[in-house]
């Protein structure tokens, strides 16, 4: 008997059966795609790691040959030979030392950086380094030739700070307690000012830079925007730029900005006391009388006179007791051939002790002989100001100096001073105040050395680290 709405049922359960057979099909070929996809990308998250970590490797190799040459290299005289081995890795360092300091070094980089310190000139001394590091997914370290070993050519490079566009740099002083540093006149840079320790520095509104970088700046440090050339605020530089010395710096583990240069002692890598001590050069002291015809003459009582315009002038050392400083320049004839005469150093240190206290500098006349002025006071005397004049009265003085003053307070004599401008050709490095006229009518004005010849070799450097890769 059958019930009116009743249907045969049994097309309606296999087409079902038939649907679920399909759906388990298509869903085992969805599985097996699905794990061999999670399997492919296990494998590439998998590579990823074994590069990431011999990437992390090779970094890790490389920061400790940059650590090995700042350590042994930067200072040293002598070749060395360092292997390192990284712990937990077997990754290994080869560090080829240098034959002597890049502070001292008089070889001309193979490759020049465009950029930075070493802006198209200074000196160089190179370090070959070997990095062999162990892929993780490979057997033993492989010391051949092969894709874990390469070779890296690093070059501890050296230049005048000045000579490559910083003109205007305010160190940071050794002791910097208790004082009041000053940045101050009618002064105009047509150049970069590298200003350090900003917070204890007072910088006058008259005070114009083409540029200007604040290193070691910090958050909590207040900075007022200096003015460019065109009398129009602008920010700080400050840009990254590559890790850099003067020196010894014994404040810490980087360099602050003290500047010990002139004849910070033995330890350091460079002076240029005794870079000048290899040269020819004479030896005054102001408390004795020296006029033997070589450009220099001393009184005996405390005033010592330089002749700039001689040619029988050589590098000079005064070794303190020095009340009076006057340089004198040249006029017709000599000026306008002085840029053919030996550049020169001329060093007044009373670093070690001293009867008298340097109280002023006069430069007479124009000068245009490449010249170096290193002047360094005894610490515990930097506290009294040097006066410091240029004399000449025609209006457009021109001298070609850099001058490097360290524990020296110098502060112009207005009075002293005629109206118009005064071009310094070259710049000027301090550590403690500079002060000038805040006179419009008498203007200051420091240009950068066009043609610095053996200035290269005589003025301060600061030294950093580039390296490139040895392709064969």
């Amino acid at each position: 008997m059958r019930f009116k709405e009743y249907k045969d049922r049994s097309k309606v359960s296999g087409a079902t059966i038939l649907m679920g057979l399909m759906v388990m099909a298509f869903g085992t070929i969805g599985l097996t795609a699905w794990v061999s996809i999670l399997s492919a990308r296990s494998e590439q998250v998998r590579n990823y790691e074994f590069q990431i970590s011999h990437r992390i490797s090779k970094l890790n190799t490389e920061s400790i040959i940059k650590q090995s040459i700042y350590d042994n290299c930067l200072n040293s005289d002598k070749r060395t030979f360092k292997l390192y081995r990284v712990p937990n890795k077997n990754d290994v360092a080869i560090v080829r030392g240098t034959n002597g300091s890049t502070f001292l070094s008089k070889l001309s980089p193979e490759k020049y950086l465009r950029i930075g310190h070493g802006n198209g000139g200074g000196f160089q001394s190179s370090v070959l380094a070997s990095i062999f590091t162990k892929r993780r997914n490979s057997g033993n370290i492989n010391l051949a030739e092969g894709p874990n070993h390469f070779l890296k050519n690093y070059y501890l490079r050296s230049r005048s700070p000045i000579l490559s566009g910083d003109l205007l740099v305010m160190h940071k002083p050794i002791n910097s307690w208790n004082l009041n540093r000053k940045l101050f006149g009618n002064i105009h840079v047509y150049g970069n000012s590298m200003l350090w320790n900003l917070s204890e520095l007072k910088i006058g509104d008259k005070i114009r830079t083409a540029s200007y970088a604040i290193p070691g700046i910090s958050n909590d440090v207040s900075v007022k925007p200096l003015k460019n050339l065109q009398d129009e605020f602008i920010a700080p530089l400050n840009f990254p730029i590559k890790a850099h010395t003067t020196g010894i710096d014994a404040e810490g583990s980087s360099y602050s900005g003290v500047l010990d240069v002139i004849d910070p002692g033995k330890s350091a890598p460079w002076s240029v006391k005794s870079a000048v001590e290899e040269l020819a050069n004479v030896r005054v002291n102001g408390s004795a009388v020296y006029n033997r015809g070589r450009g220099v003459m001393s009184d005996g009582s405390g005033i010592v006179n330089v002749d700039l315009g001689s040619p029988f002038l050589t590098n000079v050392i005064i070794g303190g007791n020095v009340k009076e400083l006057h340089f004198n320049g040249q006029s017709g004839f000599v000026f306008s051939r002085a840029d053919q005469l030996p550049a020169v150093v001329i060093i007044m240190d009373d670093s070690s002790g001293s009867s008298f206290n340097l109280s002023k500098i006069y430069f007479h006349g124009k000068n245009m002989r490449r010249l170096v002025v290193c002047v360094k006071k005894r610490i515990d005397l930097a506290m009294y100001p040097v006066d410091y004049a240029f004399t000449d009265k025609s209006g457009n003085t021109v001298w070609r100096m850099i001058l490097i003053a360290e524990n020296t307070h110098l502060v112009a004599v207005n009075d002293d001073i005629a109206f118009g401008d005064f071009n310094l050709i070259g710049g000027i490095s301090t550590d403690r105040s500079f002060e000038w006229s805040n006179n419009i009518e008498k203007r200051l004005v420091i240009k950068r050395e066009a043609s610095p010849g053996f200035l290269e070799y005589l003025a301060p450097r600061t030294a950093w680290l580039e390296s490139f890769r040895k392709n064969n």
